[in-house]
């Protein structure tokens, strides 16, 4: 297989083309681990809401419990407020969400859906749609329109602070679906090009892929830890964001 092709294989989505009569079903590699991931997810959230007498579900049931405390008193108090408990259910799902996704591709024959535009643009509308929510539910339609133009602006202004104001709310959303494809795209391939080093020289030398493997699968090692780190740390990003974008609304001046 040529390196393009390998490449292609790994980041590109890829379409079975499922045919009932004549409707086509777009189902594609990435929708597959979603659902995979959804049903993991699922599976995970139940052990964890389950008390139980063995020490496994003992265990499970106090790691869903530090995981909520963490979620409240980390990220959704600190960013949102006392109101922000209501809206605790959502970030805990979307973090996890991100994470699992991240990690995902880590595993043989999976793909790491964060890496495809469409994945991370439909989590930042969610965000948005949430965003926008919080300001119509704690000011009312008028008064989140009112948001726009801050507090003191001279009447003149307003023609030109408010269009800004909204373009700014469609960049944060856009920029939460961009950052995470960004990062999550650019990781897996810098991790797929270290590990392509070692068959490439390989080709060309047997001596030079014997002296090449060693650091290479050195390196690839790392790349991995430093992949993990990152799939934790953009999770923790994203759902942070969000939390701190909602609560601009919610305490607007």
């Amino acid at each position: 297989m040529e390196v393009s092709e390998t490449i292609a294989h790994h980041i590109l989505d890829h379409d079975f083309g499922v045919m009932l009569g004549t409707v086509h079903l777009p189902i594609t590699a990435h929708t597959l681990t979603m659902f995979g991931i959804s049903l993991v997810l699922l599976f995970v959230c139940i052990l964890m809401s389950r008390t139980g007498k063995s020490v496994f579900m003992r265990l499970m049931h106090t790691l869903g419990e530090e995981y909520v405390a963490f979620m409240r008193d980390g990220i959704v108090v600190p960013g949102m407020g006392a109101e922000g408990k209501q809206f605790l259910s959502y970030f805990c799902t979307l973090f996890l969400f991100i994470l699992f996704s991240n990690l995902a591709g880590l595993i043989p024959q999976m793909k790491t859906i964060t890496s495809n535009i469409a994945v991370t643009g439909a989590l930042a509308l969610c965000s948005g749609a949430l965003i926008v929510y919080c300001g119509i539910k704690f000011h009312g339609g008028g008064g989140f329109v009112k948001t726009f133009v801050p507090g003191g602006t001279p009447w003149w202004l307003v023609p030109l602070i408010f269009p800004l104001e909204v373009i700014s709310l469609i960049i944060r959303v856009c920029v939460l679906a961009i950052r995470l494809f960004a990062n999550m795209l650019s990781g897996h391939m810098v991790l797929l090009s270290l590990l392509l080093i070692i068959f490439i020289i390989g080709q060309m030398s047997k001596i030079a892929g014997v002296g090449s493997a060693v650091p290479a699968m050195g390196l690839e090692i790392f790349m991995t830890l430093l992949e993990l780190l990152v799939a934790f740390l953009q999770a923790y990003v994203f759902t942070l964001l969000t939390s701190i974008y909602a609560g601009l609304v919610i305490h607007s001046h």
